[in-house]
Formats: structure tokens, C-alpha cells, sequence
């Protein structure tokens, strides 16, 4: 992801919402942190205090977008303005991670005007490091989902090599070295070892029941 410096939306500024966001939902902004925004930069980072001061931002970010999907849920905020507003102040990259952050939002609270923001989620330009890795747009919106019933598990290679082995053929259209580069790219940049990824030709492991679940309780079944 390039690297930009994100300023605050103005409209948003001027939004102030009747119902705050319940205190419980405010664990979702270290989820979509850890998940959809890992890698994506909100500013230049050179030292330890540019990292820190980029962690506050993505957090806002984060914080500003699940909240307004909460003022759509309360009909505070009209979506159709909310997303002419966002795409205005917005760059497209931060526009789309921002309307991806609503819709998984609006979709979790069964609110239907989800259906209104992945209309807008499609017109995007599907970023191309994703379309060398994933069959469809839909099918990283299950690979996200998936990721999500993992959220309080560590992101390690045990977890990558089960997801490999379970979706290599259905949600996967990459080879397993690109499949691994993506994965230390995108998930374990951090880790030392990236010589080891061991796709092994086992059935299960720990996290098998996890998928599954995962599995049974996505729209799109057969998806997977």
C-alpha cells in the first residue's frame, strides 16, 4: 500500500451523533486494525514516534467509520450522503477501506443498507495485489470473514496453512509460493522465519473448527 498522510474528514468533524457507540463495540477497531488495515500506512514512518503517531490515526480511522455505520443504524446518518461525503474528502484508497469498514459494520447489524455500500465497494478498483491472490472481490470478502472468527487467535503459519489447504481451490486462484509471499506480506511481516511456511497435506489442526463455524454461519455458502 503507498504510503500517505490521512487528514481527518471535515464533514465528519461536524457530525455529532445523539447515541454514542456502545463502549462493547469500540473491540471491533482493534479488530479491523489487526485484519483489514494491517498494512495500510496513514503516514510516513521513520521513528518509533511516527509509528505510534500512525497507530492513533488508523485507531481514529477505524473509530470513525465503525461509528457512523452506528448513525446509519440509528438513522442519524443518511448512507447515500455519508458516502458522497467520504469519497469527497477521501483518497480512494482510504474512501474504500472506510465504506469496507461500514459494510462489514451495517452487515454484522443485519441493517439492509449494507447492500447500498458494497454497490459502492464494487465500483472501486479492486486493489491488484488481491486480484493475483483471490478468484472474485467476493471471495476476499469471505477470506476476511473467515478472518474475523479468528480474531482472538495469534495470526501465525500453523492458521495460513490450514486456510491454504481448505480454500487453495475454492477462494484461491494463486500458486502456494504466492500464496506464502502474501502471507508474509500482508500477515507476518514481523516474523524473522519467512523461510518456513509449511504447507503440509494434513486434514486439520486447531483452528479447523473455527473455519467451520466460520463456514456454516456466511451467506454464501457454497462459496466455500
Amino acid at each position: 500500500m503507498k504510503q500517505e498522510n490521512w487528514v481527518e474528514s471535515q464533514w465528519l468533524k461536524g457530525v455529532e451523533l445523539k447515541k454514542k457507540l456502545p463502549f462493547e463495540d469500540a473491540a471491533f477497531v482493534e479488530l479491523y486494525r489487526a485484519i483489514l488495515l494491517r498494512n495500510v500506512e496513514f503516514c510516513k514512518v521513520v521513528t518509533l514516534e511516527d509509528k505510534q503517531s500512525c497507530v492513533r490515526m488508523t485507531n481514529k480511522f477505524i473509530h470513525q467509520a465503525v461509528s457512523s455505520a452506528f448513525g446509519v443504524q440509528n438513522k442519524e446518518i443518511n448512507i447515500h450522503v455519508l458516502l458522497k461525503k467520504i469519497a469527497e474528502d477521501y483518497s480512494e484508497e482510504k474512501s474504500y477501506y472506510f465504506f469496507y469498514i461500514i459494510f462489514k459494520e451495517l452487515y454484522r447489524r443485519k441493517n439492509s443498507d449494507y447492500k447500498v455500500v458494497l454497490d459502492a465497494l464494487r465500483k472501486y478498483n479492486f486493489p491488484e495485489e488481491f486480484k493475483k491472490i483471490f478468484k472474485t472481490f467476493d471471495c476476499k470478502l469471505a477470506w476476511d470473514y473467515l478472518l474475523t472468527y479468528l480474531a482472538h487467535e495469534p495470526l501465525d503459519k500453523s492458521m495460513f496453512s490450514i486456510m491454504w489447504l481448505r480454500y487453495k481451490s475454492s477462494l484461491l486462484r494463486c500458486n502456494v509460493e504466492d500464496y506464502k509471499n502474501f502471507v508474509f506480506r500482508q500477515y507476518l511481516k514481523d516474523d524473522k522465519n519467512k523461510a518456513i511456511l509449511n504447507i503440509k497435506n494434513i486434514k486439520e489442526n486447531i483452528y479447523t473448527p473455527i473455519l467451520k463455524r466460520a463456514e456454516i454461519n456466511y451467506s454464501l455458502l457454497k462459496i466455500f
